[in-house]
């Protein structure tokens, strides 16, 4: 029985490994053209997580 146990888990350990998220912008730019300091503007970038493992975004930094 524990010869099945390792055998699977040797089997479905390269599966688990490659597991990842991947995500995928409809578009990555965006040009606001000209803003001034006292504007508020924004934009929405939608994505979709095409991968295989739950994507957690933690840090979001402005350019």
């Amino acid at each position: 029985m524990k010869r099945i146990i390792l055998v699977a888990l040797f089997l479905l350990f390269p599966l688990l490994a490659y597991a990842q998220p991947s995500i995928l912008f409809d578009s990555e730019k965006y040009d606001f053209g000209p803003v001034s300091d006292i504007d508020t503007i924004e934009h929405i970038f939608e994505f979709t997580n095409t991968g295989d493992k739950e994507l957690i975004i933690d840090k979001v930094i402005a350019s």
